[in-house]
């Protein structure tokens, strides 16, 4: 929606005309694909959208993800997001869960999926009860000692307190959180309320989070801190934000670092690249780089840059 399409936010029993409406891709599922797709990785989607609404697909065609087993359902519609945004900036928002909340067989089972890729990529904006049995399906695959999967989570929108005490956080290899997620999580963790300005290193000190090797937490336009287990140490670092050229639009910067972040995981692993805080450290650049890239464009999915782009940035 173009800026100041609405003069104020509708009121109760109100009806006002808007100077302005846009459709665009979106989803927290489809975008971090996207930004994993233009970083270079191979990168399969599992979803659900409407037979009302299946343009979105394209859009991630285009950028080269593979959606051939996206479910189609002839009963619910696409998920979307209704954005009133006001002349004073403020906004108001409905969720449509829609089809995202779909469950299908061909993608809610985990051992359908598991032996087909070497990462994987989970977020919260599907049904729970699946994302958990993602990540406990992973948690035996360590316990078993069977072929290694790498998992990454975003749990956004955040989890409630009680959900992250029983998650299976032991399936998890890689978490990305951005501050008001890490205080979340770590409020419902301790039982505290206080702040702390290393929250990286706070989340790795918590016994439920000992098995995730990478602890990411993003800090907008101060960058990023991390927590990585080595093997033989945990280090800690903090990675300056780049800085954008001219902010347009900030909506894609999170699922573009999150993409570039993983992609750049995928890389090591498929040039078998031992870690060292160096390698580390410019993961995480080229992330902040792609992210402060995504925010100097218009849109979500449309403003994110390619891996050829970032390269130029990064050179």
């Amino acid at each position: 929606m173009p800026p100041a399409a609405l003069p104020h936010i509708v009121k109760l029993g109100e009806t006002i005309s808007s100077s302005g409406f846009v459709s665009r891709p979106g989803g927290k599922g489809a975008n971090v694909a996207a930004a994993l797709s233009l970083a270079g990785a191979q990168v399969t989607m599992l979803g659900a959208v409407g037979t009302d609404a299946e343009w979105p697909l394209m859009y991630l065609e285009e950028r080269g993800v593979d959606t051939r087993h996206v479910y189609r359902s002839k009963t619910d519609p696409t998920g979307r997001a209704f954005i009133q945004i006001a002349a004073d900036g403020e906004n108001s928002i409905v969720l449509l869960q829609g089809a995202n909340y779909v469950r299908s067989d061909a993608i809610d089972d985990p051992a359908a999926w598991m032996g087909k890729c070497t990462h994987l990529m989970l977020q919260n904006e599907i049904p729970l009860e699946v994302t958990v049995a993602y990540a406990a399906a992973a948690q035996a695959r360590k316990e078993q000692g069977e072929a290694r999967l790498v998992t990454a989570f975003n749990p956004s929108p955040m989890l409630s307190a009680a959900e992250i005490k029983t998650f299976p956080w032991g399936g998890i290899d890689v978490l990305i959180v951005n501050e008001g997620e890490a205080a979340d999580m770590l409020r419902a963790m301790t039982g505290k309320d206080e702040s702390t300005s290393a929250p990286a290193e706070a989340l790795a000190a918590l016994p439920a989070l000992a098995q995730v090797t990478w602890i990411v937490v993003t800090r907008g336009s101060h960058g990023s801190a991390a927590s990585v287990q080595l093997k033989k140490e945990r280090i800690y670092l903090e990675v300056p934000a780049h800085r954008a050229a001219n902010v347009v639009n900030t909506t894609g910067a999170g699922d573009t670092f999150t993409g570039y972040l993983v992609a750049g995981l995928m890389d090591a692993y498929t040039n078998n690249a031992q870690w060292t805080r160096e390698l580390i450290d410019t993961v995480l650049h080229r992330a902040s780089v792609a992210s402060s890239m995504a925010v100097e464009k218009d849109g979500a999915m449309e403003s994110m840059p390619s891996r050829a782009a970032v390269d130029a940035v990064v050179q």
